[in-house]
């Protein structure tokens, strides 16, 4: 649905026209009329099928920044925060939601599946839009490693695998992605609805039983507003490190921005979905915070094994009256394994796919990668291509770590999304002069803020490598353009 993705740069500037190109003649239908997308616009041959609802991009984004993901790093958020998680979650899930308020913003005007590479580009000029995509490469052409990475390591926890090196684990949830995506998006969605239902009832297990072993009166646990807000223990500085610690588990929701043309909800819909996933995951995240604080008043198990913790305390609540709480802790990791290696990867290999599509498109990148499946309506080519450079990095990833991995590809995705809130507040209340003061005005601006900040407490290391990417894009982007003569043209963005 190109006619609906990319604009001419004049048309984009013009504050009263909508988004159109004449990059090619309409398709036509058996009967000779032009084919058109669910929105009215006329469709492009070479272009992804409108099959998503709101729901299913819902679901998407859950996936992707999974429902269970505060498991592993629970408790560093607990000490970080002085026991104060709930707190930390909540306002963390507030500033992101600024950021997930501007794609609101910028979808309908600049409906495509490259996201905030297509914004800036058309929103700002031809330069940042590069170097934008340029960030969002790294974001997401990473994820998928760090989320195998991380699943891997949580197998070795379980009895019996502990001894199958992290590399073997590692390359078979890669094969099983790639070949999963290259299938397309509908069965990608069949395995996120099942995905998402698993993984809301292990989250709906922990809460039960932690609940109940709050209410024994067996226990030392009991429900406390401390759990929420104690000042004896607040610290500006340390709730501030916990916030920016939790708010990486709410990066990923610009992911649903990538499946715009596959939307049947209209560019509108992606931005509803967006916001309804960041006000999901903070009630989710805030409800286990306060449950897990409550059934561990002390804070010791947290504090004694800061890894771990949070499946110690699951042991601990499942075997709430007496018995063997062992199956809980299990099967808490189990399905964070599962989350990671499987549903989330798969997510993320199915977003960058699309974006490199839409950048090779617009020859901002080689135009193969703008090569489209009829068949299944997939990328193919930008798929195969992403799972190859998945396997080239995945050694190196090994080797430095999650963490570090982690925080490099955040450096990315908190990068494009300053690049996002600033683009709404240089186009859209500048250029277009569209002055609705919250939405186009103090969302953004405090949605610039929150991120710049996030950016500037990331370790040293991931700053070093996201600055070094970030001048690596320049340089490329003016060789190409100054010395081979070569334009990104969006008139032919997929």
């Amino acid at each position: 649905m190109a006619d609906a993705t990319s604009t001419q740069s004049s048309q984009a500037a013009a504050p009263t026209q909508a988004p159109s190109t004449t990059a090619q003649a309409p398709a036509t239908t058996s009967g000779g009329a032009p084919a058109t997308t669910s929105s009215g616009a006329p469709a492009r041959k070479n272009s992804f099928k409108a099959t998503l609802t709101v729901f299913d991009m819902v679901i998407y984004g859950l996936i992707f920044m999974v429902p269970i993901a505060p498991f592993p790093i629970f408790a560093s958020v607990y000490n970080a925060s002085n026991g104060m998680p709930l707190l930390a979650y909540g306002v963390g899930g507030i500033a992101m939601l600024f950021t997930a308020l501007s794609f609101g913003v910028m979808v309908p005007i600049f409906p495509s599946s490259g996201s905030i590479f297509t914004y800036t580009t058309e929103g700002i000029n031809k330069g940042v839009g590069f170097v934008t995509g340029w960030l969002m490469i790294l974001q997401y052409i990473i994820t998928p490693d760090i989320m195998f990475i991380m699943a891997a390591n949580s197998l070795k926890g379980i009895p019996g695998l502990a001894d199958v090196p992290i590399w073997i684990w590692c390359l078979l949830f890669l094969a099983f992605c790639t070949l999963v995506a290259i299938r397309g998006i509908g069965t990608t969605m069949i395995l996120d609805r099942i995905a998402l239902v698993g993984e809301l009832i292990v989250l709906g297990l922990f809460i039960g039983f932690a609940v109940a072993y709050i209410i024994n009166p067996h226990t030392s646990a009991h429900f406390t507003a401390s759990a929420i807000f104690d000042p004896s223990k607040f610290s500006a500085q340390a709730m501030f490190s916990a916030i920016s610690l939790c708010a990486l588990n709410f990066v990923g929701f610009g992911s649903v921005a990538t499946l715009t043309q596959e939307s049947k909800a209209g560019p509108k819909g992606p931005g509803k979905a967006m916001v309804m996933i960041v006000i999901v995951l903070a009630v989710l995240f805030c409800s286990m915070s306060f449950v897990a604080t409550c059934a561990d008043p002390s804070g010791q198990i947290f504090k004694d094994h800061p890894t771990e913790g949070f499946y110690i305390l699951a042991g601990v609540v499942g075997g709430v009256g007496g018995g063997n709480g062992e199956w809980l802790m299990l099967t808490c990791e189990i399905a964070n394994v599962l989350a990671l290696g499987i549903f989330t990867g798969l997510a993320a290999q199915t977003s960058i796919a699309r974006i490199l599509y839409v950048m090779g498109t617009a020859g901002a990148m080689p135009k193969r990668l703008g090569e489209m499946n009829q068949k299944n309506s997939t990328p193919v080519v930008a798929t195969i291509f992403v799972g190859i450079v998945n396997l080239v990095v995945l050694f190196p990833m090994i080797l430095v770590g999650q963490n570090v991995s982690a925080e490099m590809s955040n450096f990315g995705a908190l990068s494009s999304y300053f690049l996002l809130n600033f683009v709404v507040l240089w186009y859209v209340w500048g250029k277009r002069k569209e002055h609705k003061v919250f939405r186009h005005l103090i969302f953004p601006v405090l949605g610039c803020i929150f991120t710049a900040i996030f950016i500037f407490t990331l370790d040293l290391i991931p700053q070093i490598v996201g600055v070094v990417w970030l001048v690596a894009g320049i340089i490329i982007y003016l060789v190409v353009t100054r010395k081979f003569h070569h334009e990104i043209d969006m008139s032919k963005a997929g």
